[in-house]
């Protein structure tokens, strides 16, 4: 397993100093990192979810798919997806 590297920058001598993790850092920096990634699918499907709701209310005050595609800015992609078109 590869491990990523630590740069230690000591202002004193102005040397710069690599080496590669200990296990027990890249452990804490994998779990990190994998936490960092949960949260931001966590985020986008709230966001994709938040969606949803506003296209469903907007559909029940009669709205077109158009209307709604103008006022949330949809790309064609996420209309054709979203609304079910074409």
């Amino acid at each position: 397993m590869k491990k990523d590297k630590i740069h230690i920058y000591d202002c004193e001598t102005n040397q710069i100093t690599e080496r590669e993790m200990t296990e027990e850092e890249q452990l804490e920096r994998n779990a990190e990192i994998a936490a960092n990634k949960a949260a931001k699918e966590a985020k986008e499907q709230q966001e994709k979810q938040l969606r949803i709701t506003k296209i469903s209310a907007y559909q029940k005050l009669g709205m077109t798919n158009e209307e709604i595609t103008a006022i949330l800015g949809l790309t064609e992609d996420e209309a054709r997806l979203l609304l079910g078109g074409n």
